[in-house]
């Protein structure tokens, strides 16, 4: 078997999104881009931490200009 990291971009709306992309944790998702969810409030960062376990997931390199839960 191949182990590729992922990181889950596009769709991710809610909380709810978050917690089902947790499911997919074993098969290599590894973090998740919610800029737009957090740009329009839809998700705040500290709901999100909450939610998914601060730590859970590592940051995206800084030089992609995207920030994943910590």
């Amino acid at each position: 078997a191949i182990n590729i990291p992922t990181i889950a971009s596009g769709g991710i709306s809610s909380i709810t999104d978050l917690l089902s992309l947790l499911a997919l944790e074993p098969m290599g998702v590894e973090s998740a881009i919610v800029g737009r969810a957090l740009y329009t409030g839809d998700i705040s960062l500290t709901e999100a931490n909450q939610a998914v376990g601060q730590g859970r997931w590592q940051d995206i390199p800084p030089n992609l200009g995207y920030s994943a839960f910590v």
